[in-house]
């Protein structure tokens, strides 16, 4: 999923690049449901995660953004160590969906994104900030020819709690939308509009940190960023979502995730049910 796989990459990073330095455990990986414990690119000033996955929706922020239809996505996420408490990445990610009609003619909705993070820890404080470029191919509604951009700042914050070898990650995530409006110079989401993503993730180790449950939770806000059925803007509470992944790390190098989730959502939002299910799953090498 494209939000967590943001999100991870900015706060996660920097929260596990912490851990590491007072536990000896490491988690660099491109989600958040990967486990915490040692892989490939451990204490590297440069390492890289390639991804690949598959979402049988396409879940963002609480939207279906592309409705009766999954998607198939690749990442690749190289990540600099600039000091023990400072680091640098940037997770590219493309994604189409399984399939999608526009305009009489089979084309699959595309998406590119280049997002680039900053991350500062201090103790079990993780900060970091970041700039997200959306680049969208064949998205319905979008003019001229089905494509859209998106550019956003990205400003993120979060907590490592230890109880025993349960890891509990309260975090903050705050998106201001920079583009253009819909179907203006390839706009598509509200110029000056903001998403503010409270969640709590915890990492509950199964079996030796080798399978790892790690299960999260989130109350969404829109504050003019997402829109209903009637294309009026969202302010305030946009969804509840719940996500339970349960990760396999089958070496340092390799580490495989599956997930359900469910979001509900009382706004009307545009395509969207009010209460969705949906699951996934992805392969990561890390190195």
């Amino acid at each position: 999923m494209r939000i967590s796989f943001f999100v991870a990459v900015a706060v996660l990073y920097g929260m596990f690049q912490t851990a590491r330095a007072v536990e000896n455990i490491d988690a660099p990986g491109n989600s958040y449901q990967l486990p915490v414990t040692e892989t490939a690119g451990a204490n590297k000033p440069l390492s890289f995660d390639i991804s690949s996955g598959y979402d049988s929706l396409y879940m963002f922020k609480g939207v279906n953004l592309e409705p009766n239809t999954g998607i198939y996505w690749v990442g690749l996420a190289p990540s600099w160590v600039i000091t023990p408490n400072d680091s640098i990445q940037v997770p590219f990610w493309y994604a189409t969906t399984v399939g999608k009609t526009i305009g009489g003619i089979n084309q699959n909705y595309r998406e590119f994104d280049v997002p680039v993070n900053y991350s500062h820890t201090v103790g079990n404080f993780s900060l970091g900030v970041g700039y997200h470029l959306f680049t969208y191919f064949n998205l319905d509604g979008v003019n001229p020819g089905g494509t859209g951009v998106q550019n956003e700042l990205a400003f993120y914050s979060s907590y490592m709690i230890k109880t025993g070898a349960v890891s509990w990650v309260p975090s903050l995530s705050y998106y201001y939308e920079l583009g253009t409006a819909n179907g203006y110079s390839y706009g598509s989401v509200n110029p000056g509009s903001s998403f503010l993503s409270p969640q709590v993730t915890v990492n509950i180790p199964i079996h030796k940190d080798l399978i790892t449950f790690n299960p999260s939770t989130q109350y969404n806000f829109s504050f003019g960023y997402t829109c209903n059925q009637e294309h009026q803007f969202i302010w305030g509470g946009n969804n509840w979502q719940l996500m339970a992944p349960l990760t396999w790390q089958i070496n340092k190098t390799i580490s495989i995730t599956g997930y359900a989730a469910y979001s509900y959502q009382w706004q009307s939002l545009i395509g969207t049910a009010p209460g969705t299910l949906w699951g996934g799953g992805n392969i990561n090498l890390s190195f």
